[in-house]
């Protein structure tokens, strides 16, 4: 076994912070019935080991990795002659709560063969930072947020996976999107051309983008507006029905809710300094 744990204090100003780090050789049986204060991001090094959560079985194998949620009750053991090395993060901030989700790390998450070299080399070297008495506070906060986006990267790539990752599914539709977005565009139509299910389309969108399809489509058709009222003298009206909105009075409500101001005050206030 081979862990630390920085003493905590300073780093509640900081948006992550490293609350424990280590490498389990071998790792034990481990039950946490009313979960963690933590989140926590594991991988499995070498062995296997199972994990139980929500009900749930998953197997843990070189390569796999689980993220959980605080308040999540869970348990996990090895299932071979107890040779099962994990290596693990414990990290808290004030706003995690909001920020996972939104990262697509909602309340558990487990991923077989997502663990990259990336992300082990991210590990060591929060590893080496964390045992820092006088930077480590700083140098981890930055290192577990590369770890996290390292995560999120494989895990959306779908690298080492049998299965198509999130990223890939989506490839098809977030063109379709960003080529057409000016044209009528249906949640079956995109969940067609990614070859799913409605449902399952709108989980992984979600998951990968923080949005829904329907609010990136909007989102998407703003961006090309605003660039359009600060750039040119087009008409608003003709603008509208450049991004797909043949509705004027409708057009500037939704420029409204993303942007915060109608698209007349946008094109009066080019130079000044709003900041977007």
């Amino acid at each position: 076994m081979d862990f630390f744990y920085p003493v905590l204090g300073k780093q509640e100003c900081l948006p992550f912070y490293l609350a424990g780090i280590g490498v389990a050789d071998p790792e034990y049986h481990v039950v946490r019935e009313p979960g963690l204060i933590s989140h926590q991001i594991s991988y499995t090094l070498a062995g296997k080991g199972e994990l139980l959560v929500g009900g749930e079985s998953y197997a843990l194998e070189e390569g796999s990795l689980f993220y959980i949620a605080p308040g999540i009750p869970h348990e996990y053991y090895p299932v071979e002659d107890d040779n099962w090395t994990t290596c693990w993060i414990v990290f808290r901030g004030d706003h995690l709560g909001q920020i996972m989700p939104k990262l697509g790390f909602d309340g558990f998450l487990q991923r077989s063969g997502a663990v990259t070299e990336e992300m082990q080399k991210i590990f060591r070297r929060m590893e080496s930072a964390a045992k820092d008495p006088v930077w480590g506070d700083e140098k981890c906060s930055v290192l577990v947020y590369e770890y996290i986006m390292a995560a999120r990267r494989a895990i959306q790539s779908g690298e080492r996976g049998g299965e198509r990752g999130m990223g890939s599914i989506l490839d098809g539709a977030l063109m379709h999107i960003h080529t057409h977005y000016a044209q009528d565009i249906t949640l079956e139509e995109l969940a067609g051309i990614c070859g799913v299910t409605k449902q399952h389309f709108c989980r992984v969108f979600k998951a990968k983008t923080g949005m829904r399809p329907m609010e990136y489509l909007a989102r998407k058709r703003i961006a090309e507006a605003r660039g359009l009222l600060l750039n040119t003298k087009i008409p608003v009206a003709e603008i509208g029905k450049m991004v797909g909105y043949d509705n004027l009075t409708y057009f500037g409500m939704v420029f409204k809710k993303y942007e915060g101001i109608s698209p007349t005050d946008c094109r009066k206030r080019k130079g000044t300094a709003l900041m977007w």
